[in-house]
């Protein structure tokens, strides 16, 4: 058997000659349960607060993230966008990251938080938001849906299956948040504000997030799917012998 993480890598795999009838997706899932809790935590108001969880390198794009924040706070004045994740592994693109919040005059804007416990940090967000130009599944989506946040990302890895849905069922739930092209701020910041200015449209993306997470995504879930592919494994294995 083959598996893989979401469906797109898996068409990928068969693009490159794995056999359709072996492989297999199989994605990761949450502890659902240890996040619950933090809805409660929530804020009555939406709160025009993005948060980029993960390391300040190139492959996340912080850069763009940064103008995007520069745009969108022409629109939402108090707009803020936090950046929560260690600057060490690649000391020179941080620093150009910190010199192009002064150059644009956004140190009341943009937020380097370093190291966080992702319980304190979850309740006050809007949106998780990756502006990254590759991905695969990134845990921290699933984190915020099961926190109650929606999504804001770029068009990488799983993030668009994660966003709208992978299967029929799981589209019907609708969309999660926003999906946009990489390195492309305006996109992110107008993404970002038509998000945050439409209550509506904000709630019905945090109960399509809830709605998939606990529906598609849960550890259990991970668990069941990997125990039951053990089984037919060794079942066929046994047939052989």
């Amino acid at each position: 058997s083959i598996v893989t993480l979401y469906g797109q890598n898996r068409l990928k795999q068969i693009d490159l000659g794995a056999p359709p009838e072996r492989s297999f997706v199989i994605p990761n899932g949450v502890d659902i349960k240890r996040f619950v809790k933090l809805r409660d935590r929530r804020s009555a108001d939406i709160l025009p607060i993005l948060c980029l969880m993960g390391r300040v390198v190139p492959i996340k794009d912080i850069k763009t993230y940064i103008r995007a924040i520069d745009l969108l706070r022409l629109r939402i004045p108090d707009a803020e966008g936090w950046i929560v994740g260690p600057q060490e592994e690649d000391q020179e693109y941080a620093d150009e990251c910190l010199a192009l919040v002064k150059q644009l005059n956004l140190e009341n804007h943009v937020k380097f938080l370093g190291f966080q416990n992702i319980n304190d940090i979850l309740p006050k967000m809007s949106l998780m938001t990756l502006s990254s130009i590759s991905e695969g599944q990134p845990l921290v989506i699933l984190e915020g849906f099961a926190a109650g946040v929606p999504v804001l990302s770029t068009d990488v890895g799983s993030c668009r299956e994660l966003t709208e849905g992978r299967t029929e069922e799981d589209r019907a739930l609708g969309s999660a948040g926003s999906i946009v092209p990489i390195a492309n701020p305006r996109a992110l910041a107008d993404a970002a504000a038509d998000l945050l200015q439409d209550e509506k449209r904000w709630y019905a993306a945090q109960a399509a997030a809830i709605s998939r997470v606990e529906k598609f995504y849960g550890e259990q879930t991970f668990l069941d799917n990997y125990r039951e592919l053990y089984q037919k494994v060794l079942a066929y294995g046994r047939n052989r012998v």
